[in-house]
């Protein structure tokens, strides 16, 4: 770091200072700054070094900023070489080149197009790699969202990966593309390459991103791309029901509902002999209260679950299609991310459970131990059943946590769970029906968190942390069934979506079908047809939770879902299942006009013709 910020510019201000100008001085100093500075960085990065050695030592006489104790010898000489080298390449161009400001344009302009084109496709190998069954959808909302409340972890290993690598691409090509343009002929030959190097440059430059977009796009799936930005559907207008404009029935004593998001909980970390895909029984407890105790809709005659569907297979897509009976996305333009006026609204055209709960006298809360801004969580359940949120800063602020405290996403289950406990009892002391919701967070991927009291069962941390949070999951509702008020009290326990760990499932029968758990806990209704068999999704969840709490409801389908208890067909049944997850990743009118309303400037210009 020495040599980097002091020693080069102090030779090189010496030795050209009044033989060339400030301008092609500041160039070359700039340029050989970044070259080196990001070249760095990325043999840091293939070297695994941590941040710290690499950043920190400022004196170590090492312009790579590789810490010479942590890499060997033949690295670290061969940097020396290499920045000798270097260094005599800069000095020879700065004495002969012959400035331009167009072609330092030009320079500045193709290396933005570099930038992009790498960017882009070092981002979509990132994204595939290190999200794993991640569909196109997905990466559109999470981009349309503030990163406010997201993982450190992710956006670090962002900028480790993608950023840098595009970084160090760009720099690189730039470099050698700055030599060939202030490259001049001093042959008396003719030299074709030099004459018409501009357009040449220009040339590769343009096939270098039809090339890297075309990489790029493969990767992220041709059909997904295709179907969210061209296909359009009318799947709505043809079979979307308004909740609003349905008779849903609330007959007798209003039960309490106690609804659990479990994070990456599958079905599928069953044994098995059970209709799992493991060879050891990850959630035993889980397992039981589905086949044994409770109601559990399946895929098949033994444990299953619901099939993940675009716009419902992320957290807060999931939450969102659970409790509203609709996929969620986003408009199908990359200027739309707001969902309403300057970020105000969530979907202000969807009619949710929560609003529904409100309307009959519904005490609601929101309970993460995460930040709830994320992925607009705060906003949806706010402006759709008015839920108090009680989130990782809502915790802090009481004090439940210390000051700056941050584990994993916020506050770990270990964590939650008991301070969840004080705030069911405060909504059960009110004597008013509640809907108590909880996120939970520690089988997040990737590998979860594993806390010091996690029991290493497996050798193997992700299997750990789910056998955990078995564990606590079931001690939680252990803990619900001793209360005064549990008589009248319906306890759904679902999963958001498949884990997006990438490397848990690679030895996985390629012909399984993965779904997500669910389970539904003392409910006075009796299912119609079978619990078995069934084709559903998370939107098939919004009015099986007003069923479950003995409301009867014309038609059983709310949104595009279907009452689970009832004989009705599901929507995924009646149009196979292959087509209905075809038709919801494609765009719609009916979508934006009515649920969006017009969060986009091609919307409202359709809603004012």
């Amino acid at each position: 770091m020495f040599l980097l910020f002091v020693f080069f510019p102090t030779v090189f201000i010496i030795i050209f200072k009044g033989k060339v100008s400030e301008k092609k001085l500041l160039i070359v100093l700039v340029s050989l700054f970044l070259l080196v500075l990001i070249s760095s960085l990325f043999i840091w990065k293939k070297l695994d070094l941590s941040f710290f050695q690499s950043i920190v030592p400022w004196i170590l006489p090492n312009p790579f900023l590789v810490p010479y104790f942590y890499s060997s010898i033949i690295v670290t000489f061969s940097l020396y070489f290499f920045s000798a080298l270097l260094l005599w390449g800069f000095t020879h161009f700065c004495v002969f080149f012959k400035f331009s400001w167009k072609k330092i344009i030009y320079i500045l302009f193709n290396s933005l197009l570099i930038f992009i084109s790498a960017l882009f496709y070092f981002s979509s190998k990132w994204t595939m790699s290190y999200f794993g069954n991640i569909h196109f959808d997905q990466i559109m909302y999470t981009l349309s969202q503030p990163i406010e409340g997201g993982s450190s972890v992710q956006i670090t290993d962002y900028i480790k990966g993608s950023l840098l690598n595009a970084s160090f691409i760009t720099i690189w090509l730039v470099v050698i593309m700055g030599l060939i343009i202030f490259s001049e002929n001093r042959s008396k030959q003719r030299n074709i390459f030099l004459e018409f190097k501009i357009p040449i440059i220009s040339i590769f430059t343009i096939l270098g991103i039809i090339i890297t977009s075309f990489l790029s796009i493969n990767m992220l799936g041709y059909k997904d791309v295709k179907a969210y930005f061209f296909d359009k559907t009318k799947i709505y207008e043809k079979y979307y029901v308004s909740p609003e404009d349905t008779l849903i029935q609330f007959n007798g004593e209003k039960r309490n509902l106690i609804y659990i998001f479990l994070e990456s909980m599958e079905s599928s970390y069953s044994s098995k002999e059970y209709g799992g895909a493991e060879s050891n029984n990850l959630i035993p407890n889980l397992t039981n209260l589905a086949l044994k105790e409770g109601v559990s809709f399946s895929n098949s005659s033994n444990l299953g679950g619901m099939i993940s569907i675009p716009g419902a297979n992320q957290t807060v897509s999931s939450m969102f299609a659970q409790t509203s009976g609709l996929p969620l996305r986003t408009s199908g333009s990359l200027d739309v991310n707001d969902y309403g006026g300057e970020g105000s609204e969530f979907m202000p055209g969807a009619y949710t459970l929560g609003q529904i709960l409100e309307k009959e006298g519904y005490n609601q809360m929101l309970y993460i131990g995460s930040p709830a801004s994320f992925g607009g969580r705060d906003k949806y359940f706010m402006q759709h059943g008015d839920y108090e949120i009680r989130d990782y800063y809502w915790i802090q602020g009481q004090g439940l946590i210390p000051n700056g405290y941050s584990v994993w996403w916020g506050v770990e289950d270990e964590k939650l769970f008991p301070f969840a406990k004080q705030s069911i009892l405060e909504l059960a002391n009110k004597n008013e029906p509640f809907n108590f919701t909880l996120l939970t967070t520690d089988t997040h991927f990737e590998d979860g968190y594993a806390s010091e009291s996690t029991p290493n069962l497996f050798n193997d941390q992700y299997s750990n942390v789910i056998h955990y949070s078995d564990e606590q999951v079931y001690n939680f509702i252990s803990w619900i069934k001793e209360q005064s008020f549990y008589d009248n009290t319906t306890i759904i326990l679902v999963g958001d979506h498949p884990t997006m760990d990438k490397d848990f499932f690679e030895n996985i029968d390629p012909n399984y079908q993965r779904t997500v758990y669910n389970v539904i806990l003392n409910s006075p209704t009796k299912v119609e047809n079978s619990i078995n068999n069934r084709i559903f999704n998370a939107t098939d969840m919004f009015p099986t939770t007003l069923a479950a709490l003995g409301a009867k409801i014309d038609g059983n389908r709310l949104g595009l879902g279907t009452n689970l208890y009832s004989s009705r067909k599901t929507l995924m049944e009646e149009l196979g299942k292959n087509n209905y997850i075809d038709e919801i990743a494609k765009k719609s009118d009916f979508y934006n006009k009515k649920i969006i309303k017009g969060t986009d400037y091609q919307v409202e210009f359709n809603n004012g013709k």
